[in-house]
């Protein structure tokens, strides 16, 4: 198996997988969405809400803002916690939000006991108070997995496909037909050459709309059977690097999990 790096910024990574099976390819993809451990709100206690929002509403805004850490290792989940799930401050921070209108309550406003803790964005409208209207809580921040939950999902467009093959023959005639009809502009005329070229394979989305273009069939588009293009964002909770390292160490780790039950059986 080998990695190229074709872009890397802090919440998105995209990257070439070759020699591998669409099997692997989409174990990449589900533990990036579901299997890498963050951060979210997991249980609230509402002691004052007279917004318009019912409590299950808030509760509802409340779970899907995105929570960072400094240093997320320093957390562990409920289950695997030395207290197992009592509660504790390596399983546990405590959160807090005040507020009383008129004014716009926003993901910023909310307080954590572990200065380490924070939201990623703190302009995510929460609810809007009116006059009078006032709004306080409390509750608990947890590490869980999003095969608990959907706000524990790390990743949010995973994706992956094949990497496109594209070939042009002699026959090109410089029509310029491909490239009109092609959405994501992979084909260019060359300059002083009269010939297409191709100029970014790796956005092709394998449409073939060039090839019914083409009267001379001189275009061919397939996909590499063994390269896969990989496409990781994150909801902005970690670094697509960390994320994508944490999904092939979930994979490995259940890996090992399962090699040690079948031997156990044996």
């Amino acid at each position: 198996m080998q990695v190229e790096l074709i872009e890397l910024v802090e919440g998105r990574a995209r990257f070439l997988l070759r020699g591998v099976t669409p099997a692997f390819a989409n174990a990449i993809r589900r533990a990036c969405l579901a299997e890498v451990p963050s951060l979210a709100i997991d249980e609230i206690s509402i002691y004052d809400n007279t917004s318009v929002l019912f409590d299950e509403q808030l509760s509802l805004r409340l779970g899907l803002v995105p929570i960072k850490a400094d240093d997320l290792s320093l957390f562990r989940v409920p289950e695997e916690c030395e207290c197992g799930g009592a509660g504790c401050p390596a399983c546990q921070v405590g959160m807090t939000l005040s507020a009383e209108g008129p004014c716009t309550v926003h993901s910023g406003d909310l307080r954590f006991s572990d200065p380490g803790v924070k939201v990623v964005f703190e302009k995510i409208p929460i609810a809007i108070l009116g006059e009078g209207e006032k709004l306080m809580l409390e509750g608990i921040v947890t590490l869980n997995r999003g095969t608990v939950h959907a706000k524990w999902q790390a990743g949010t467009q995973c994706g992956y496909k094949n990497l496109p093959e594209i070939t042009i023959s002699d026959r090109c005639e410089g029509c310029g037909k491909c490239v009109e009809v092609c959405p994501r502009k992979v084909l260019v005329i060359g300059e002083g050459e009269g010939k297409v070229r191709v100029h970014d394979p790796i956005s092709c989305s394998l449409c073939k709309l060039c090839i019914g273009e083409c009267d001379v069939g001189a275009i061919n588009v397939s996909a590499v059977e063994d390269v896969f293009v990989m496409k990781i964002d994150t909801d902005g909770s970690m670094p697509a690097k960390d994320l994508v390292t944490g999904a092939a160490g979930e994979i490995r780790r259940r890996a090992t999990s399962l090699s040690q039950q079948l031997s156990d059986l044996a």
